[in-house]
C-alpha cells in the first residue's frame, strides 16, 4: 500500500507542477524536489509491500512501510490545504482601498509561502530519513529480487496434485470435456482452463493428465508449474529437463545449463518432432508466456493444457492454431453442500447447525478451496451454534491468522499482489460498499476517476472513462470481480466481488487505513482515514469531537441512513469536511443541499441520486473542480445559471420518470461534458441547440425538444464526433424533424427516438456501429425492417407503437447478431421470423394482442415471452 500511496501522490504532483500559475514563488521547486525523492524510493516499495503481505518481514519493516505511507498522506494534505488557501484568497473581497488589499495580499503570501515551505522541508527530511533507513532493512528493487513466497506456493500447488478421488465433487463434467478435446486428432492444440484461484484447476487437470499418461495416449509428457517466476530461458530449460528425465538420459540433463535460448528451442523441436506430446503449463499469469514456448513446440501431434486465472491469457495462448477454453464455474449448490459436509462432519449435518452451515457455504461462493478450508476449520470446533457463530463473525480476522484458512488468504494475496498499483486501488474500492452489494459500473468508474486511480492516457487518444473501463475489464478477466448484469451488447452493467474476497479487501482496508466504516455513534476516526463509509447511523456529536480528523477525509459515502435523520445533521457533518473530494449521498433523506457543500473546493464527485432534493442552490457554481454531478431520480427540474461555471464537469445526470432538467443560457461553457442526460430544451430550444455545438467531447446525450428545433439539433449533432449514445424525445404528440442530418454520427452505438416520425431518417440505416435501436411512438406508415436490415452490428431492437402496419416479417439473413427483440404494436396481425433467422436471439418479447399469424422457428419459441395489454 505504500507503493500505491506514493505513486498516487507522484501522479498528483506531475500535473500540478505543470501549472505553476497557481503556486507561490519557490513552491514549485520544493515540490519538484519531493517528487524526485519519491521517484527514487518507489522502486523499493513494491518489494517492501510484497514482503509485508507475505509475512516475510519483521515489525521494523512494517513500521517503515507505514511511515512511508503516512509521509505520502502528509504531502497530499499539504498540497490540498495550500490550494484551498490560494482559492480562498482569490475569493476574498477586502471591501477597502486597493492599496490596502495589495499590502494584505503581500503579507498573506509571505506567511503562506513560509508555512508551506516549512511543511515541505519537514516532509523532505522525513523522506531522506526513510531513504537512509531502507538500507538497514535490506530492501532491493522488486525488479532485481524475486518474490519470497515460493515455499508457500509450492505447498499449495503440491496439495492440489495429491487430492484423493473420494475427496472430489462436481468435476466429472470437466474431466469428460477435457478428455474429449484431448482425443481430437490434428495439429498442435491448446486447451486453456481458466478460473479464479481455488477453483480446482490444477487438481482436475492433474487427474486428466495422469489418466492420459496411464493410458499411454501420447509419446511424451511434461508437467511444468510456471507461476510468476519461471520464464524465458529458465522455462525452456525446465521443459527440456522434464523430457530428458522422462527418457532417463541423465547425461544430457547436465548439458542444459550451458545452452542459450536458440539452442534450447532447437533441442526441444528435435526432441518432439514427429512425436505426440502432452504438456501441462500450470498457473500461467502472463500473455508473454506464449512467446517463450511457441517456437519450441512443433505443430504436429501436440496437446498443450494451460491453467490460468486470467481470461486474456487463456484467449491469447495458442497463436493462430486450434484452441479450446474451459471457463471453470463455481460448484453448484448441491455439490458445494456435499463437499462442505464431507469435510466438516463425519456423520452428516446436525439439524441445529444446518442454517448456519448454509450461510458458510453461501459465503464460499462455490469455490472448492474456500469450502474445504472453512469446513476443515469448523471440524475442529465443538458442534454447537454458539461456537460456529463465533467463527462466522470472526472470519475476516481469521482469514490471515488461522492456519486452516492460510491457503485461502494466500490465493487471494497472490492475485492482489500481481496487480498494478492502479488496479490495487480499484479493487480495494469495493471495500467501501457493503458485502454482496451490486455496484453500477458507471458509478464505480466515475468514482475511480475522481479518486485519481485512473491513468491519464488522453495523449494516446483515450478518455479517462475508456481507461477506467479497461481496468474494470481486466479485474473481471482476472476473475477478481464478478459480473452481475450485462447489457445485450455485452457491456458490463453491474458487478460485485464474492464474499470471501470482500472480507479480504476489508481486512486490507483496515491494515492500510484505506477506509473506515462508521456503524455506530461512537467512532473515533483514525488520524490517517481518508475514506469514510457511514452505514445506517449518523450523529453530529462525534463529529464535533474529532473535527480535525474529519477535515482530512477525502471520500464520504452514506448508506442506509435513517429516513428520519434531520437535514441539520447533514449540515453539521458536511461542515466538518474541508478537503472532501467525493461525496456520495445516494438514497439519503436529504431535502435540500446543505450550504456547507458550497465550501468544498476540492469536490470532484457529488451524487444526490434518489434523494428528496428539489432545488440546486446557486452556490453549486463554487465547486470549480466538480467532474460528476448525479441528480438522477431526484425532483430537480431546473438548474441555476451558476452551473455553467463548472468547466471541468464531465458527467451530468438529471432525470426522473422521463422528465429532464432545464438549463438557462450558457451551457456552451461546459465544454468538458462527456455525458448529459437529460436536458429539457422545450422552453428555449433555439438557444440550447446553438450552444450544444460547443460540446464537442460529448459521448452520451439525452434531450427533449420541440419539432421546430429538430434542424438545429441535427446541426449540433454533426459537431459531436465522439457521440456514442443519443436519446431524443419529442414534446407531447409533435412530429420530430430529424431529416436534415447530413453527416451521420458513425461512432453512434445506441439510438433512442421517442416521438412521431414522418419517415425513418435516412441517416439511421447508415449507422454501422449501432448495437441498440429503440423506436417509441414513431407511428411509421412504412415498414422499418427493410430499411434497417443492413445494420449488421445490431443486437437489440425495440419497437413500441413505432409502425402502423399489420405485418412484421424478419427474413432469413437479417439481423444475424440480434440477441434481444421487443415488439409492442397494437395493429400487428402477422409476425414472422423466417427459417434460421436471428440464430443468436436470446429474448423475444411480444406485447399486446397475440398476432393471428405467428410463425417463428423452434429456437425462437424457446426464448419467446408474450404479454397481453
Amino acid at each position: 500500500m505504500a507503493e500505491i500511496a506514493v505513486n498516487l501522490v507522484i501522479d498528483k504532483l506531475i500535473p500540478l507542477l505543470g501549472d505553476e500559475v497557481n503556486l507561490l514563488r519557490g513552491v514549485p521547486n520544493q515540490l519538484e524536489s519531493v517528487k524526485g525523492q519519491l521517484q527514487m524510493i518507489r522502486a523499493y516499495l513494491k518489494d517492501a509491500d510484497a514482503k509485508a503481505e507475505m509475512g516475510k518481514t519483521n515489525l521494523s519493516v512494517k513500521e517503515w512501510i507505514m511511515q512511508m505511507r503516512q509521509v505520502s498522506y502528509r504531502i497530499e494534505d499539504v498540497i490540498d490545504e495550500y490550494l484551498l488557501q490560494v482559492h480562498n484568497k482569490l475569493q476574498d473581497n477586502c471591501g477597502v482601498a486597493s492599496v490596502v488589499c495589495k499590502i494584505c495580499d503581500l503579507l498573506r503570501s509571505v506567511m503562506s509561502r513560509h508555512k508551506i515551505a516549512s511543511q515541505i522541508d519537514e516532509i523532505r527530511e522525513s523522506i531522506e530519513r526513510l531513504s537512509r533507513e531502507k538500507e538497514t532493512f535490506g530492501f532491493n528493487p522488486s525488479a532485481l529480487e524475486p518474490r519470497s513466497d515460493i515455499t508457500t506456493l509450492h505447498y499449495l500447488r503440491q496439495g492440489a496434485l495429491f487430492v484423493e478421488d473420494d475427496q472430489l465433487v462436481g468435476i466429472d463434467h470437466i474431466k469428460q470435456v477435457l478428455s474429449s478435446w484431448l482425443s481430437e486428432k490434428g495439429s498442435r492444440t491448446v486447451i486453456s482452463v481458466v478460473g479464479e484461484g481455488g477453483h480446482g484447476k490444477t487438481t482436475v487437470v492433474n487427474k486428466v493428465f495422469n489418466q492420459q499418461k496411464k493410458e499411454g495416449s501420447f509419446n511424451c509428457y511434461a508437467w511444468i508449474t510456471v507461476s510468476r517466476l519461471l520464464r524465458g530461458e529458465n522455462l525452456l530449460k525446465t521443459l527440456l529437463k522434464r523430457f530428458y528425465e522422462e527418457a532417463g538420459d541423465k547425461e544430457l540433463v547436465n548439458e542444459i545449463s550451458e545452452m542459450d535460448r536458440n539452442a534450447l528451442v532447437i533441442k526441444l523441436r528435435e526432441c518432439l518432432q514427429g512425436e505426440s506430446y502432452l504438456i501441462v503449463f500450470d498457473d500461467v499469469w502472463e500473455e508473454n508466456f506464449w512467446g517463450d514456448v511457441e517456437h519450441a513446440l512443433p505443430r504436429n501431434k501436440g496437446m498443450i493444457i494451460i491453467t490460468t486465472r486470467d481470461k486474456r491469457v487463456a484467449e491469447f495462448c495458442g497463436g493462430h492454431g486450434p484452441i479450446h477454453i474451459y471457463d471453470m464455474q463455481p460448484l453448484k449448490h448441491e455439490d458445494a453442500w456435499n463437499l462442505f459436509c464431507l469435510k466438516a462432519f463425519q456423520e452428516g449435518c446436525p439439524k441445529d447447525l444446518k442454517e448456519l452451515s448454509k450461510e458458510f457455504v453461501k459465503k464460499c461462493n462455490g469455490v472448492p478451496l474456500a469450502i474445504v478450508a472453512i469446513a476443515s476449520l469448523l471440524s475442529t470446533k465443538n458442534k454447537n451454534v454458539f461456537e460456529w457463530q463465533r467463527v462466522y463473525d470472526s472470519l475476516r480476522s481469521k482469514l490471515s491468522s488461522d492456519p486452516h484458512l492460510s491457503c485461502v488468504h494466500q490465493v487471494l494475496s497472490e492475485s492482489y499482489q500481481d496487480l498494478s498499483y492502479h488496479l490495487k486501488s480499484c479493487l480495494l474500492y469495493f471495500g467501501l460498499f457493503p458485502e454482496d452489494y451490486s455496484i453500477s459500473c458507471v458509478r464505480l468508474i466515475n468514482l475511480w476517476i475522481a479518486e485519481g486511480f485512473v491513468e491519464n492516457k488522453e495523449n494516446d487518444g483515450k478518455k479517462l472513462e475508456e481507461v477506467a473501463e479497461e481496468y474494470l475489464n481486466e479485474l473481471i478477466a482476472r476473475n477478481l470481480v464478478k459480473v452481475v448484469k450485462v447489457f445485450s451488447y455485452d457491456r458490463v452493467r453491474r458487478c460485485r466481488v464474492h464474499d470471501l474476497l470482500h472480507d479480504f479487501i476489508l481486512r486490507k482496508c483496515e491494515e492500510l487505513n484505506f477506509c473506515q466504516v462508521k456503524k455506530s455513534q461512537r467512532l473515533e476516526l483514525h488520524e490517517w482515514t481518508r475514506r469514510l463509509l457511514i452505514d445506517e447511523c449518523i450523529d453530529d456529536d462525534p463529529v464535533k469531537k474529532s473535527v480535525a480528523n474529519y477535515g482530512l477525509v477525502r471520500s464520504c459515502f452514506l448508506f442506509g441512513i435513517d429516513r428520519y435523520t434531520q437535514t441539520s445533521v447533514f449540515e453539521s457533518l458536511f461542515s466538518s469536511f474541508k478537503l472532501l473530494a467525493r461525496l456520495d449521498c445516494e438514497g439519503a433523506p436529504l431535502y435540500y443541499l446543505p450550504k456547507a457543500v458550497g465550501d468544498l473546493f476540492h469536490l470532484k464527485y457529488l451524487s444526490l441520486r434518489s434523494t428528496r432534493i428539489r432545488k440546486i442552490p446557486k452556490f453549486i457554481g463554487m465547486l470549480h473542480n466538480l467532474e460528476t454531478l448525479d441528480l438522477k431520480h431526484t425532483k430537480v427540474r431546473e438548474l441555476p445559471h451558476e452551473i455553467n461555471r463548472l468547466v471541468k464537469l464531465r458527467h451530468l445526470l438529471a432525470y426522473r420518470l422521463g422528465v429532464g432538467v432545464k438549463f438557462k443560457r450558457g451551457i456552451r461553457h461546459l465544454s468538458s461534458l462527456q455525458k448529459l442526460r437529460k436536458v429539457d430544451a422545450r422552453d428555449n430550444g433555439d438557444v440550447i441547440m446553438k450552444e450544444l455545438k460547443n460540446l464537442k467531447q460529448i459521448r452520451d446525450l439525452g434531450i427533449y425538444i420541440h419539432r421546430k428545433d429538430g434542424t438545429l439539433l441535427c446541426d449540433a449533432i454533426e459537431c459531436m464526433a465522439y457521440l456514442r449514445s443519443l436519446s431524443i424525445k419529442a414534446a407531447e404528440e409533435e412530429v420530430i424533424d430529424l431529416e436534415s442530418l447530413i453527416v451521420s454520427p458513425q461512432s453512434l452505438q445506441r439510438l433512442y427516438l421517442d416521438g412521431r416520425l414522418r419517415k425513418l431518417p435516412d441517416w439511421v440505416p447508415k449507422l454501422k456501429s449501432l448495437v441498440k435501436l429503440r423506436l417509441y411512438g414513431s407511428q411509421l406508415t412504412e415498414d422499418p425492417l427493410p430499411l434497417i436490415k443492413d445494420l449488421s452490428s445490431l443486437v437489440e431492437l425495440q419497437l413500441y407503437e413505432s409502425y402502423k402496419g399489420h405485418e412484421l416479417c424478419f427474413q432469413e439473413g437479417w439481423f444475424m447478431k440480434m440477441k434481444v427483440l421487443v415488439v409492442e404494436l397494437s395493429t400487428l396481425v402477422t409476425f414472422k421470423i423466417e427459417g434460421g433467422g436471428m440464430p443468436y436471439l436470446q429474448l423475444l418479447k411480444l406485447y399486446g394482442r397475440r398476432p393471428e399469424m405467428l410463425q417463428v422457428p423452434t429456437h425462437v419459441r424457446q426464448v419467446m415471452r408474450f404479454r397481453r395489454f
